[in-house]
C-alpha cells in the first residue's frame, strides 16, 4: 500500500472518520493497517503502519496512553484510529493535544463499520490505484515511443518530454547547469548537491519525490533528468519509464550533436571558412559548397560572434568543444536561427537578425546570461574564460569577411586598452577603431586642452561636473539616462550641464561640440585603461 493518510481519508468508509488531531501529519505515508490489541504493540509496529483500536489497552491510564503514543511516533506510525462507543465515549483532551504536538494523525473511527470493512476498502482502493497508475505508465510509454520517433527540426524536446511524462521536470547539463526547468522549478534548488553519482536516485522533494536519472549513452554523459512527482513513493514501472525517458533524451542529444558537429563536416567547414577568410574563395563558392553539405549560412540580415578563451595561452580545448556542443543542442541557447563553427581563433557564430535590426545589445546580454556559470567557474579558479566579440549587423552574405574582421578588431582593441568586458560589440569600439593609431601623448594633450576649464584648480574641485559630463556623453546626450546612471534628478543634470557648457564655451545642441567631447572621452578612456593595464614599478 502506498497512500498518504490524507489520501486514505478520502476512501469510503474511512472517509466517514473524523480527523481529531495531528492534521499537519496527514502527508505521512501509509503502507499497511494493523489492529492494536496488545499492550506491547509499540515493540512490533512497523514504519508506515496505521493502527486501529477500540482503546481497550489504553482506557485505564492516560499517562500510559501518552507514553504509548510517543513510542508509536518514534517507530514511524502513520496514524492512530480509535473507535469510540465501547471503552471511550470521547478522546481525552491530553491525548488530542499530544497528537497535535507529535503531528501524529488521530482519527475517530465510525462505530457502524468494522475494522475489516475499512481495511478491505483501503486495500481495494490501493489495488485500483496501482492498476490506474500502471495503465497511465503504459499510455505514457506509448507517447514516449511516438515522441522518440518524431523527426521534427527546431524542437524544444525538454518541454515536449515534460508534457509526455505529465510531471514537472528539469534537465541539468554536464557542467551542473540548468538546461531546462518546468514552471515553478527553481534553478538553485534543483542543482543542490551536484555533482551526483551516475546512477538513478530518488530523493524527497516538497511533499513528493525527485527522481534523478543520468542522461548518458555509451561513454558520453550529457547530464541528468530530474522528474518531480507528487508522491513520496513510486511504482517500479514508473521509475523504468523515467529511465526510458532519459535514454530517449540521451539518444536525441547525441544524434543532434553528431548531426551538427559531425567531425567530417566540421573539418570540411573549418577548411572552407579558412579559405574564404584568407581570400582564397569567394562568398558564392562558400555558400554553394556549404549548402551541398546541408548547411545554410545566411537567412537574411545577420551578425557574427567570435567566442574565444582568454587568455589564449592556457586555454583548454575541451571547454571550447563543450561550449560549441551546447550552442548546437541546448534549446535555451537558440537566440535566433544560427550556425556555429569551430575555427582556428575560437567559435564563429552567425546569428540571423529576424527583424532587420542590430541585435548587439541583446546578443551580449543573452550570451553573458547563458554562459554565466562558465564565466564564474573559470574566474574562480583563475582559468581562461570565454569572451564574446560581436560584429555590426550585415545585410549581404559578401560582408561575412568584414563581420569576422570586426570581431577580430574588437578583440584586438580590448587587448590594447586592457578592457575587461566579457562581451564587446564592434559598434561600441568603432570610434576607437578609427583613432587607434593616434599616439598616447597627442590624445592626452588634446583632452587637457578641451577640458582645461574643468581641470583647472577652481573649475570642478570635486569632479562632479566632469562625472556628469562623462555620463551625458556616454548616454548619447540623453538627460534622463544620464540622471538614472548618476542617481540624481534630471533637473540636476540639466543645471550641471548648463554650467559645464558655460565653462567649456560649448553648445551641446551642436553636433560638432558633441563629437569633440565624444572624441575627448574616448581618448581619456584609452589613456586611463592603458595606464591601469601597466604593471606597477617595484622599488628594490
Amino acid at each position: 500500500m502506498q497512500l498518504t493518510v490524507k489520501e486514505a481519508l478520502q476512501v469510503y468508509p474511512l472517509s466517514e472518520a473524523k480527523l481529531v488531531a495531528g492534521g499537519e501529519g496527514t502527508s505521512r505515508m501509509m503502507k499497511s493497517v494493523n489492529v492494536m490489541d496488545a499492550p506491547d504493540i509499540a515493540d512490533w509496529i512497523k514504519s508506515g503502519e496505521m493502527l486501529f483500536t477500540t482503546a481497550f489497552i489504553m482506557k485505564d491510564s492516560e499517562t500510559d496512553a501518552l507514553r504509548l503514543m510517543r513510542r508509536l511516533n518514534e517507530r514511524g506510525c502513520a496514524g492512530l484510529g480509535i473507535k469510540l462507543g465501547r471503552f471511550w465515549q470521547s478522546i481525552p483532551q491530553g491525548i488530542v493535544e499530544e497528537a497535535d504536538r507529535l503531528r501524529l494523525p488521530l482519527l475517530e473511527l465510525p462505530f457502524q463499520f468494522t475494522f475489516s470493512d475499512q481495511m478491505n476498502a483501503l486495500f481495494k482502493a490501493e489495488h485500483e490505484r496501482s492498476n490506474r497508475l500502471l495503465h497511465e505508465v503504459v499510455q505514457k510509454q506509448k507517447k514516449l515511443m511516438q515522441f522518440a520517433l518524431q523527426q521534427q527540426p527546431h524542437r524544444n524536446v525538454f518541454a515536449e518530454l515534460a508534457t509526455v511524462l505529465n510531471y514537472p521536470l528539469a534537465v541539468i547539463g554536464s557542467r551542473g547547469h540548468v538546461l531546462y526547468g518546468s514552471e515553478g522549478i527553481a534553478g538553485d534548488a534543483v542543482t543542490q548537491g551536484w555533482p551526483w553519482k551516475s546512477v538513478m536516485h530518488r530523493v524527497k522533494w516538497n511533499q513528493g519525490s525527485c527522481h534523478r536519472v543520468p542522461i548518458k549513452q555509451n561513454d558520453e554523459e550529457y547530464g541528468s533528468l530530474l522528474v518531480f512527482t507528487d508522491s513520496a513513493l513510486s511504482l517500479r514501472a514508473e521509475e523504468e519509464l523515467f529511465q526510458q525517458a532519459a535514454d530517449v533524451l540521451a539518444f536525441y542529444m547525441d544524434m543532434t550533436y553528431r548531426e551538427h558537429i559531425n567531425p567530417t563536416v566540421q573539418d570540411e567547414m573549418r577548411t572552407l571558412l579558412s579559405q574564404y577568410l584568407d581570400n582564397k574563395m569567394t562568398i558564392q563558392e562558400l555558400t554553394t559548397l556549404s549548402e551541398n553539405k546541408g548547411i545554410h549560412l545566411f537567412q537574411g540580415t545577420y551578425q557574427c560572434v567570435l567566442i574565444t578563451l582568454e587568455p589564449t595561452l592556457f586555454a583548454e580545448g575541451k571547454l571550447l568543444k563543450q561550449i560549441h556542443r551546447e550552442l548546437q543542442y541546448n534549446p535555451l541557447m537558440q537566440f535566433t536561427a544560427s550556425q556555429h563553427f569551430q575555427i582556428e581563433d575560437g567559435i564563429l557564430s552567425i546569428y540571423t537578425c529576424p527583424t532587420g535590426r542590430d541585435y548587439g545589445e541583446e546578443l551580449s546580454s543573452f550570451l553573458l546570461s547563458r554562459f554565466g556559470d562558465v564565466l564564474a567557474a573559470q574566474e574562480a579558479k583563475g582559468a581562461p574564460a570565454p569572451r564574446f566579440w560581436i560584429s555590426k549587423m550585415k545585410h549581404e552574405p559578401k560582408s561575412l569577411r568584414e563581420a569576422y574582421q570586426e570581431c577580430l578588431d574588437t578583440r584586438q582593441l580590448a587587448r590594447r586598452f586592457g578592457m575587461k568586458d566579457r562581451a564587446l560589440q564592434f559598434e561600441m569600439l568603432e570610434f576607437a577603431y578609427v583613432f587607434q593609431h593616434v599616439p598616447d601623448n597627442i590624445m592626452e594633450n588634446y583632452c587637457n586642452k578641451v577640458l582645461e576649464p574643468l581641470l583647472a584648480r577652481d573649475g570642478d574641485p570635486n569632479q562632479v561636473l566632469m562625472n556628469t559630463l562623462e555620463s551625458f556623453i556616454e548616454n548619447d546626450g540623453l538627460i534622463n539616462e544620464a540622471a538614472k546612471q548618476l542617481f540624481v534628478h534630471r533637473n540636476t543634470v540639466t543645471y550641471r550641464m548648463e554650467k559645464v557648457g558655460s565653462l567649456l564655451q560649448m553648445d551641446f545642441k551642436k553636433t560638432n561640440d558633441l563629437l569633440k567631447l565624444k572624441l575627448v572621452f574616448t581618448f581619456r578612456k584609452f589613456v586611463r585603461d592603458k595606464v591601469a593595464a601597466r604593471p606597477h614599478n617595484v622599488q628594490l
